[in-house]
């Protein structure tokens, strides 16, 4: 049968005692139901109510509004006032009602029986959603009872208790033990959701990582809130709590399990303040596997809720069919997992499925759109990737829209037309902003200023860069304003200002290394070595490689510490040390082998070098391949033209390298420039142009 939600006031009735009184007279507490029901149904009926089922001494029933559940409410509280034998207690709570079987379940109806339970005998408890419909009416009165932890149903609720002169008022000082205490420091709220653990079968550890993996991207999304991101969190390693905690720099840590057993999903969850090292938020609950694509909306909820932070646009849940959105998560840790292209395959086939079992879930179009993307068949991605965002677009969610059209921008940049891809990225930050997304404007600022980059327009570039830089300071995002300040730091270095390259290198360090941040350290102390390298001064340069060398070592970064070794190479050569620069340049080919770098300008630079130490000692070398890399290879930067033409003595490099040079100098300030024509490089260059043109 297919299932039907629908979103509706949902009110739960008990009487408080029930079981007491059956135990002391069955016939009299029978006689009390009977006359409850007798007052309940035509109130209903009058209120527009739909009646759905008893539950013992309780009853569920549904409404189109929150004020007519509310003023139903009230009205049974009025008229069993003065019979001492009811003590009937309401909760009312708006949300989704899920129709199968001929029975109705569903988150919604957790919360509202909940809410019953906790409110007074006599009295009515609502949700938050409830009491601001109620707010605009005159007749509705209430009193706050905090952000509330339901026990048993993985919610965190907002709760009002309603006022009247015949409601029975709920005393706020009752109401402590499950309060929760909601962020409230000036500080910007930042929490790490480590994945849930699968404490079920193997096969089932798809839903732990999937379900972590959207929560973290719901809550990112959620707007001033950083959350560390799933890679960060990974990189990390096994560490206890609270040092994870100091490494990632965050303030609340998440963590929960996750066990399907049948039909039911039995689910932990719990949020620690490191600060304050206390559990916020605990809970242990049961869901059906109906309930599927509704559980990462609740935690992301709850999460948001205690951290004090509300998203500008409500998320939807990415489908509300459960076997599609199982068939999305198979797929998703499969793709994140995979090995070889035959488990490509087996994802397209589990995405493929779950879009047979719902068209619009626009999340499984787009993974599968990347799965082509990523195997350069950018065809078959666009076109996939095209329809996913007509589609998004015709429903109107602008969070998945947004999704789409990063992916979209991805893949005209992959095909070089950065200006298609530009195009996509700033729809896509429109719709961020309206959003409030900070962190996903920041993101996209950031991948323009790569654009402009890769076009040549540093200008643009870095002042997408700055706009990113300023976001992260926004939400004290220490890791992004690190790689801004080392986004920033290399556009003035291929502007040929090496000064502020290496100031903003220099913030890139300070911060890396008050994260702990050791891979940042080490790029850091690359880039100086770089900059040290063009100003001409070597035995700096050789400090900084030698200190990047040493913890690329210890990371075992094996790509690094090729770079590392080739930019040694070049150091000693200028340093007239060949035997070393030879050393170090073979080291680096020998790993660009052996992790199969097949990186063309990379590889030209080195075979360069080692041919050019090999006619300085006046060994046998041979330029063949150098000449074929030279015709397929882009962007050769001006250090390396120079040394093309000082290996290959052909004068329409040094042309080429000279014009490269003066382009560069007149874009500096005066005094720029004059410091820019001054380093070892670029004065050689000018120089040996003197004489030859």
């Amino acid at each position: 049968m297919p299932i039907e939600r629908k979103l509706a006031a949902i009110m739960f009735t008990d009487i408080a005692g029930y079981t007491e009184q059956m135990s002391k007279s069955e016939s009299k507490s029978l006689d009390t139901l009977e006359k409850k029901r007798s007052i309940l149904k035509p109130l209903l009926k009058e209120y527009k109510g739909t009646f759905v089922k008893e539950i013992g001494d309780g009853t569920l029933s549904y409404f189109e509004s929150a004020v007519n559940a509310a003023t139903c409410a009230v009205k049974l509280q009025e008229t069993t006032y003065d019979d001492k034998e009811m003590n009937i207690r309401v909760g009312i709570h708006i949300g989704d009602i899920v129709f199968k079987d001929g029975d109705v379940f569903g988150g919604g109806v957790n919360v509202a029986s909940r809410l019953e339970n906790i409110a007074p005998a006599g009295g009515v408890c609502v949700s938050k959603s409830v009491y601001d419909e109620l707010s605009n009416q005159d007749d509705f009165d209430g009193i706050e009872l905090g952000l509330q932890s339901l026990k048993g149903v993985g919610r965190l609720i907002e709760v009002f208790g309603l006022k009247g002169d015949k409601l029975n008022e709920p005393k706020p000082s009752d109401y402590q033990e499950d309060k929760v205490t909601v962020h409230s420091d000036d500080e910007v709220p930042s929490i790490a959701i480590i994945p849930f653990d699968n404490k079920g079968a193997d096969e089932d550890v798809f839903y732990a990582y999937g379900i972590s993996a959207d929560l973290i991207s719901d809550c990112s999304g959620a707007g001033l809130i950083r959350v560390a991101s799933k890679k960060q969190i990974d990189d990390a390693g096994d560490l206890p709590q609270d040092e994870l905690a100091k490494k990632l720099d965050v303030r609340y840590m998440a963590n929960g399990e996750l066990w399907r057993m049948g039909d039911m999903f039995q689910l932990s969850v719990e949020l620690y303040d490191t600060k304050d090292r206390k559990v916020v938020w605990s809970d242990r609950w049961q869901e059906k596997w109906d309930n599927l694509p509704t559980i990462k909306g609740s935690l992301s909820d709850g999460l948001l809720k205690a951290l004090d932070t509300k998203p500008k646009v409500e998320k939807k849940a990415d489908t509300t069919n459960p076997e599609a959105y199982e068939f999305y998560l198979k797929a998703k840790h499969k793709y994140e997992k995979r090995e070889n292209t035959d488990d490509t395959g087996i994802v397209r086939g589990l995405l493929n499925k779950a879009i047979e079992l719902d068209d619009n879930l626009i999340s499984a179009k787009t993974l599968l759109g990347t799965t082509y993307r990523e195997m350069s068949d950018y065809g078959k991605a666009m076109e996939i990737i095209t329809f996913a965002l007509k589609q998004a677009e015709e429903i109107g969610d602008k969070s998945l829209e947004s999704l789409v059209l990063n992916n979209l921008g991805s893949c005209h940049i992959d095909l070089c037309d950065y200006d298609k891809g530009l195009d996509c990225l700033n729809r896509a930050l429109t719709i961020e902003e309206e959003l409030g997304d900070k962190r996903g404007v920041g993101a996209i600022y950031h991948n323009i200023g790569c654009i402009y980059d890769l076009k040549g327009n540093r200008h643009k570039a870095l002042e997408n860069f700055k706009f990113n830089h300023e976001i992260c300071k926004d939400y004290d995002d220490k890791r992004g304003m690190a790689v801004g300040y080392n986004n920033i730091g290399n556009i003035y270095y291929s502007a040929g200002d090496y000064d502020i390259a290496h100031k903003y290198s220099d913030n890139y360090l300070t911060l890396s290394e008050t994260i702990g941040d050791k891979g940042g350290i080490a790029a850091a102390f690359g880039n100086k070595s770089v900059y040290y390298r063009l100003q001409g001064n070597y035995d700096k340069g050789l400090d900084c490689l030698n200190r990047a060398l040493t913890i690329e070592e210890e990371l075992g970064n094996n790509l690094a510490i090729s770079l590392n070794y080739s930019s040694m190479g070049l150091l000693y050569i200028y340093c007239e040390e060949f035997e070393n620069a030879e050393d170090y340049i073979e080291k680096s080919l020998t790993i660009q082998k052996e992790i199969g770098i097949s990186d063309n300008i990379r590889r030209l630079r080195n075979i360069t070098s080692l041919a050019l130490i090999y006619k300085i000692l006046r060994k046998q070398y041979h330029t063949d391949e150098i000449q074929s890399l030279i015709t397929v290879t882009e962007n050769i930067d001006f250090e390396l033209f120079y040394s093309l033409y000082q290996l290959l003595e052909d004068t329409s490099y040094l042309e080429t390298v000279y014009n490269q040079v003066q382009e560069k100098a007149d874009n500096l300030e005066p005094d720029v420039k004059l410091k820019f024509l001054s380093y070892p490089i670029p004065k050689a260059i000018v120089e040996e142009w003197e004489k030859v043109k």
